[in-house]
């Protein structure tokens, strides 16, 4: 194989391993072998044994060369001790199979960074990312250094006339293992700004739950405050301390209702689960809306279901969800409409579909639907179909959402089907 190709396959099989971690390692995992040693072990591992399968030569085909210490030098200073050992230990087996000259200071050189590289690793990782790559690119010259120096000194290796040969091959490890650590840096900074970017978020979740639960609760709060300081400050008859008792209860249990919304969301639903028909429980919450819609001149079809899917549910809850999405819908509509729901499913999943003619939304709208504080209603918090996500979501359901403006909106619940048949 010639130098140019042999040299190109080396570093393809040297950059793939890390590359791969990045494509699929779990987000905002900080440290490169950390939390994912075994998985990276073995990459490296494969590394090696295609480096030394694949050498690329130089002079003559008495002379060749491989890429093999760089995942060794990398996997030491970002793996430690046991990283390092193993994959000290494929690198030895690999090259007394291939056998031949230079056996012996090849492994005595690989034992050398096996047993001295990784307690450098605590001064490593507290390097700038600049420092880091030049600590790297200075290992892999030195071994190569201690390889020529110590096979002569202590095997008789010859090195006439190959000295110039010998700092090519310096520069260019050295160079290689320099850039696998910029490119493992930069894997880190890039998951350590995920890192931050999902702590923001979280702050401003709570920022907006924050935000939510002060203005949703300030009216209720209000009103009773006025209330205790009208029946302190007067004298009123016992029938209008009854009103305005009544008023104030309505008022608390308002806000009650509102902190068991926001529980809803922020903590899984351990109700009753128990085994629902999907369509007669569609059917039962027409009943319930009907009067509302019909109030707003908007006809709502159910169309015939052969379907006699069941899922896992808590009723409670799962009658909520629906009526959020319906009660929206409907609202969707300010000149009257049809709202069309249709029960379907196969053998693994129930479907409900829920479409309304109104509005629509926008696809950066459909984005955001669920999050705490948003809404497409003027007056509208978010809290309703943010709870409805979460409701949802507790019974391993999903939401899919289609719409464009003007033209109306679909919402589909996807929920897997229940084995277990209604109880006659």
């Amino acid at each position: 194989m010639g130098m140019l190709p042999g040299m190109i396959n080396n570093i393809f099989f040297i950059i793939f391993p890390i590359i791969l971690y990045q494509m699929f390692v779990t987000a905002g995992k900080r440290n490169f072998f950390v939390s994912h040693r075994i998985s990276l072990t073995v990459l490296f591992s494969i590394s090696i044994i295609l480096c030394m399968s694949f050498p690329y030569q130089f002079i003559n085909d008495d002379f060749i060369f491989d890429l093999r210490q760089v995942p060794n030098i990398v996997g030491a200073l970002y793996g430690g001790p046991y990283v390092s050992a193993v994959l000290f230990v494929v690198m030895a087996i690999c090259r007394l199979i291939v056998g031949g000259d230079g056996t012996d200071i090849a492994i005595l050189n690989q034992f050398v960074l096996a047993a001295t590289v990784p307690f450098l690793r605590p001064a490593f990782m507290r390097m700038s990312w600049l420092s880091k790559i030049s600590t790297v690119f200075v290992i892999s010259f030195l071994s190569l250094v201690f390889n020529i120096t110590g096979g002569a000194l202590l095997f008789g290796h010859p090195i006439t006339n190959l000295f110039d040969i010998w700092l090519l091959l310096m520069v260019n490890q050295g160079v290689v293992s320099a850039l696998a650590a910029l490119l493992i840096e930069h894997i880190q900074r890039q998951e350590y700004m995920l890192n931050s970017l999902l702590k923001h978020e979280k702050l401003e979740t709570v920022s907006h739950f924050a935000a939510a639960v002060s203005h949703e609760l300030r009216n209720p709060i209000q009103s009773i405050k006025g209330f205790v300081q009208l029946l302190q400050s007067y004298d009123y008859n016992r029938d209008k301390q009854l009103e305005f008792h009544d008023t104030i209860l309505k008022e608390i249990n308002a806000a009650e209702s509102l902190i068991d919304d926001y529980l809803i969301y922020a903590k899984p639903t351990y109700g009753q689960l128990e085994t629902v028909s999907v369509f007669d429980e569609v059917r039962h919450i027409l009943k319930v809306t009907g009067p509302y819609a019909a109030s707003r001149q908007i006809e709502i079809r159910l169309e015939d279901s052969e379907t006699d899917a069941c899922i896992k549910a808590d009723r409670q809850k799962f009658h909520q969800a629906l009526i959020n999405i319906l009660r929206n819908g409907i609202e969707a509509m300010p000149t009257g409409g049809t709202f069309s729901i249709r029960v379907t499913s196969n053998n693994t999943k129930a479907f409900i579909e829920l479409e309304d003619e109104g509005i629509g939304m926008t696809k950066e709208e459909v984005q955001r639907l669920g999050e705490p504080y948003f809404s497409t209603k003027i007056k509208g918090t978010g809290l309703g179909m943010m709870v409805t996500y979460s409701v949802i979501h507790q019974m391993n359901g999903d939401i899919l959402v289609e719409s464009e403006k003007e033209k109306g909106t679909t919402f589909t619940l996807v929920f897997p089907v229940c084995e277990l048949k209604l109880e006659e």
